[in-house]
């Protein structure tokens, strides 16, 4: 009898979650795409200044990178607001915002950026299409979360 009443207090197992991965990087794996964003910007910035330091003609990542590393951040932020991860507060929507201008200030910059999206689209033209329109569509997926 003491046995039992000791059972019924115990809470039932709970199924365990696939696909998590608990420990130091799991907030990593949780946003997979965006974390080899920031991966790939932050290495091709280290390239580029590495090259830039030894005398060498930096090439277009020298803008792509940053452009890259500010996309990603800017959707993850947002992807994190349409999981319900984060609260949609001012704060977060002013650092989204910001760094999307951001992005626009570094393209707008170049000078002759017409003929550098011809020439070399990967980081004038596809880097901050790609950036854009992903924080977009995290931005609409979580102003249909909020509204809702």
């Amino acid at each position: 009898m003491l046995y039992e009443l000791k059972a019924a207090r115990l809470e039932p197992l709970q199924p365990a979650r696939m696909g998590r991965r608990a420990g130091v990087f799991s907030h990593f794996f949780t946003h997979i795409g965006s974390s080899i964003a920031l991966v790939l910007g932050f290495f091709g910035l280290l390239g580029e200044l590495s090259a830039v330091s030894k005398g060498l003609e930096p090439s277009g990542m020298i803008v792509g990178a940053p452009i890259m590393i500010l996309g990603a951040i800017a959707y993850r932020s947002a992807k994190k607001r349409a999981l319900g991860e984060a609260s949609s507060t001012l704060a977060r929507w002013m650092f989204e915002i910001s760094s999307l201008v951001l992005i626009l200030a570094l393209l707008l910059a170049q000078p002759h950026l017409k003929e550098l999206m011809a020439t070399d689209p990967a980081p004038y033209f596809v880097i901050p299409l790609w950036a854009l329109t992903a924080w977009l569509i995290a931005a609409t997926q979580a102003l249909v979360r909020n509204h809702d």
